[in-house]
């Protein structure tokens, strides 16, 4: 069957009014915490100075600033991102789950299926990100891989390739739909957050930025992402349960 935008919007936000109480502890724990290390302590990956005119000389100081970071901060860059994924995971489970779980069964729940869990993020990222760099086809490869992980969650047993294909049949005729969605919560986020990024930018570049000023203008930025994430958790959910039937 087909979806409509306004459809898997209005569900997503229903869900989230019903159970917000519960969705904001298990969003704050699992999606704005690793948001709020990131932003606070790790700087931007390095991209390619402008400034420098000679290719040669640009790409070798491109490469030495991203080994440089990748030494310094892959590690939390990288335990972040699982901590998110497993935010994603029991938020999924506690709607798409057979067995219909609490929290404490949900938690048990997305720790079962982890490891295929973050495979099958790692394998859509891997495309997406690519895509991103011409923006369109990135969010369409978002669009048609969005119901991966809710696949994990609700059909059992189900593996990391075989979920993302399971994603491309059930969004097959929803890809332009979907690509919507995703590109409107994804530019309400960067609306959203971007001037608190901004800010952080300037302040810190003074040399000697108020931490306590830091701290607030990073938390606000991390919230915005946070709301992005759990919007985007929500909206998948909604989307398999239309799509799955």
């Amino acid at each position: 069957m087909r979806i409509n935008f306004a459809g898997v919007v209005v569900d997503a936000w229903g869900r989230f009014r019903r159970d917000s109480d519960l969705l904001l502890r298990i969003a704050a724990a699992f999606m704005f915490l690793p948001a709020f290390g990131l932003t606070l302590f790790v700087p931007p990956m390095p991209m390619p100075d402008a400034a420098i005119a000679d290719r040669e000389a640009q790409a070798q100081q491109w490469a030495d600033a991203l080994t440089s970071w990748i030494g310094d901060y892959s590690i939390g860059f990288g335990l972040a991102h699982l901590l998110v994924y497993f935010g994603v995971a029991v938020v999924m489970a506690l709607y798409l789950d057979p067995a219909r779980p609490d929290l404490r069964e949900a938690l048990r729940r997305a720790l079962s299926i982890y490891p295929r869990f973050v495979l099958a993020m790692i394998l859509v990222s891997i495309p997406t990100g690519l895509g991103m760099w011409l923006v369109i086809p990135g969010l369409y490869i978002l669009g048609r891989t969005m119901l991966t992980a809710p696949v994990l969650l609700a059909e059992p047993g189900t593996g990391a390739w075989t979920a993302i294909r399971r994603s491309l049949s059930l969004t097959r005729g929803s890809g332009l739909t979907l690509m919507g969605v995703a590109a409107f919560v994804y530019l309400v986020g960067l609306l959203g957050g971007q001037p608190f990024m901004l800010l952080d930018a300037w302040m810190r570049s003074t040399g000697a930025p108020n931490p306590v000023a830091v701290a607030v203008v990073d938390a606000a930025a991390s919230a915005v992402a946070m709301v992005t994430q759990l919007a985007l958790a929500l909206i998948a959910v909604s989307a398999y349960r239309r799509l799955a039937k």
